[in-house]
């Protein structure tokens, strides 16, 4: 069994890859392997993952899929190769630091923590950060794991012990735009017993053009939400931590139903400005197909979420008093309205 294995999609990554699996071959970390999944790819994605194999056929384990799954797809399939005590993962137009995996992993097992987090850069902003705080570390419980969900995070940034992906087995959707991750970041969170984090910036996020995160297709992105929430529901509401953290949780899905909301009426709001005394004809306004998708919003908001907006305090210190009164005017017009 390896210390850790790292799992990278990549999809027509010519021009990042051989820097994200060079910075992976080379960890201190020796007892490491690198799963790199080719999801279908239509350049020479896969040569480069070959070249690599075959440069370190200890390390480096190439899943080739034939079918174009998505980030999602992609990375299940890694997990399912994976035989790590922890894994990690990257994204293929990234690089990490060369001691990220020996320093997180040693956290983990001094500390017998179930992920360890570390901070990131981000390229295009020129921007490091850190989200898991030292008052945030340690043994989880309802108040620290409702940070950590409210506040978002990345997968990326860490390593979780591998069991936490089996029994039963965790994996992420397929050929989903965007929000891949978030059901599996709060399932994490749920299920984990212990974080501790390494205070040292070691990814390298860069925003590459035309990353998934800039996709603003609203079909393809009301697509993502939607299943994004009801893929967190299903995963989390019964786990035994869901309800000492609803609030987060429910904050999260909002917060996600909010932006769908608010993609469906954006020709609106840029037409009329973005003020309160606009809200009724956003809405009276939208097109057809626009009011189908939130009527199957609000349909699905309706099922999974039981807290008020107004009393969940999560909900009202984070999102803006017009985005909030746009997601009761959704509820008035679709459904039951919010108290």
């Amino acid at each position: 069994m390896k210390k850790v294995s790292v799992v990278v999609p990549a999809y027509n990554s010519h021009d990042t890859l051989a820097r994200c699996l060079g910075s992976l071959v080379n960890q201190t970390l020796q007892d490491i392997e690198v799963i790199v999944v080719n999801d279908a790819s239509k350049d020479d994605t896969l040569e480069i993952c070959n070249r690599c194999k075959a440069a370190f056929p200890d390390k480096v384990i190439v899943v080739d899929s034939k079918e174009n799954l998505g980030c999602g797809g992609a990375r299940s399939l890694g997990l399912d190769a994976a035989t790590g005590e922890f894994i990690g993962m990257a994204d293929a137009d990234d690089f990490v630091a060369p001691t990220m995996y020996e320093k997180l992993y040693n956290r983990a097992i001094e500390t017998g923590a179930d992920m360890v987090d570390s901070g990131f850069y981000a390229e295009a902003t020129d921007k490091a950060l850190l989200k898991t705080g030292d008052d945030l570390t340690g043994e989880l419980d309802d108040s620290k794991r409702s940070i950590l969900i409210a506040s978002g995070g990345y997968l990326v940034t860490r390593i979780f012990r591998r069991e936490l992906f089996e029994n039963p087995p965790l994996r992420m959707q397929k050929n989903m735009a965007a929000l891949e991750d978030l059901e599996v970041f709060i399932y994490l969170l749920l299920k984990g017993k212990r974080i501790e984090t390494v205070k040292e910036i070691f990814y390298n996020y860069s925003d590459t053009a035309g990353s998934n995160t800039k996709m603003m297709d609203m079909d393809k992105y009301y697509d993502a939400v939607y299943r994004a929430m009801k893929g967190t529901y299903e995963k989390c509401h019964e786990l035994p931590a869901y309800e000492g953290c609803k609030a987060a949780c429910e904050f999260m899905m909002v917060n996600v139903y909010s932006y769908a909301v608010n993609r469906c009426l954006y020709d609106q709001i840029a037409s009329l400005g973005a003020d309160k005394k606009n809200i009724k004809k956003y809405f009276d306004n939208v097109g057809m197909h626009e009011r189908e998708l939130l009527s199957n919003l609000q349909a699905l908001k309706k099922q999974i979420i039981t807290i008020p907006y107004d009393a969940n305090n999560y909900i009202v210190d984070r999102i803006s008093g017009l985005d909030l009164e746009i997601l009761k005017e959704c509820d008035r017009r679709y459904g039951v309205a919010s108290p």
